[in-house]
């Protein structure tokens, strides 16, 4: 029987911009690099999750800013109101621009000061409904310059006293960022932690912005990429799943900074190809695609790429598209959608005699294994 409350809680008019009166189904911004995409979301035509908070995470010069540039792009492209709140006053309009954003189409603000992060936030809100609070975008760059007034004033005064409340009015600025529907992305730096065992990084900036992003990744290490010749010209950059709601946590892959072409989108997953069967090789130091470079009648190679030649669209977009190597990444990555044991088995029912025992037990696999696990509860951080 139907509950007289709830309908009348669904009908009442004072609270219907409160009540979720329909699914919303998930949609995504795009980084333009899919090792990233899967780390956020678990999809490969995922990104960052409208209406939520997503953080990158990663040391300086491991390519945050570009992935966030990227993001920015395909929002404008999607249609978004774009917002920029810059707190290292580094916004590069000019590389922006040779990106294809619209930059004279952009609110840019400058500020690191907590009191004027929030009256931003709320002021870009005023009088917007959910569904167009949804559609704005807010790259926040960075998480890590922010500072509350109370450090200025300490400053003027030559106060030599250590500010010990800046994760609190962090914490707070993140409620208030929460506390409206925009799509949100936070850029934010990491530090060492020195432990023997565990992460060797942390998030600084208070615990309130991690528990309420929907999706973090966070870079863990960078490696010199180098040609043949043993020239250096990039780095590979090995990410995580920090958290996610869509992508499995701990999931790894790495991607490709070029010092000259930015984020190459097409690096990252040549070994997982190998292992979804899309990609083999036909000899050292050769690869071919099982259904593109085949002759399907005769099984005779037709192509084989070296691997300075395979990083382009010619040779992943039919594998990005391709429906096994998308089912065989997105197992990886993304939750599974499986019977949640809860939905079959009430245990108090079955306590009480009220529910029969399940036939079958699901069995932990013979090769899982416990990791140790460390969290952080340093003071500076709560």
């Amino acid at each position: 029987m139907a509950s007289k409350l709830v309908a009348s809680l669904k009908k009442n008019k004072a609270l219907a911009e409160l009540v979720a009166s329909e699914v919303v189904k998930d949609e995504f911004v795009s980084t333009n690099c899919i090792p990233v995409n899967l780390l956020l979301s678990g999809k490969i035509k995922g990104g960052i999750k409208k209406g939520k908070i997503s953080q990158i995470c990663a040391d300086s010069g491991w390519g945050k800013s570009m992935i966030g540039l990227n993001v920015l792009k395909a929002a404008q492209q999607q249609g978004f109101d774009c917002v920029v709140i810059d707190t290292e006053k580094a916004f590069n309009r000019d590389l922006a621009a040779s990106l294809g954003i619209n930059v004279d189409d952009i609110a840019i603000f400058e500020s690191s000061l907590v009191p004027e992060l929030k009256r931003i936030v709320a002021n870009i809100n005023n009088d917007l409904s959910r569904a167009e609070q949804r559609n704005v975008f807010i790259l926040l760059d960075s998480w890590g310059p922010i500072v509350e007034q109370q450090v200025l004033d300490k400053a003027a005064a030559a106060s030599t006293a250590v500010n010990m409340s800046g994760a609190k009015f962090k914490n707070e600025l993140a409620t208030v960022l929460s506390c409206y529907s925009n799509t949100v992305l936070v850029l934010n730096h990491v530090y060492a932690t020195l432990q023997q065992y565990g992460d060797a990084f942390a998030i600084p900036g208070g615990k309130k912005l991690y528990f309420l992003s929907d999706a973090i990744m966070m870079a863990s290490s960078a490696a010199k990429a180098k040609d043949k010749n043993g020239a250096i010209y990039g780095k590979i950059i090995t990410a995580s799943v920090k958290k996610g709601r869509a992508a499995k946590e701990f999931a790894k892959t790495k991607f490709l900074i070029e010092h000259s072409g930015g984020i190459n989108p097409y690096y990252g997953l040549l070994d997982d190809s190998i292992e979804a069967g899309v990609v083999f090789k036909p000899k050292a130091g050769r690869y071919a695609r099982t259904d593109y470079d085949v002759d399907q009648t005769t099984g005779e190679v037709t192509r084989q790429w070296k691997e300075d030649e395979l990083y382009c669209a010619k040779f992943w977009i039919p594998l990005y598209t391709d429906e096994k190597f998308n089912k065989y990444i997105e197992q990886k990555f993304a939750f599974a959608d499986e019977e949640l044991i809860s939905a079959t088995q009430d245990v108090i029912a079955m306590i009480n005699g009220e529910a029969e025992l399940p036939e079958e037990t699901k069995l932990v696999a013979e090769n899982e294994t416990e990791e140790n696990m460390t969290l952080d509860v340093s003071n500076d951080e709560e």
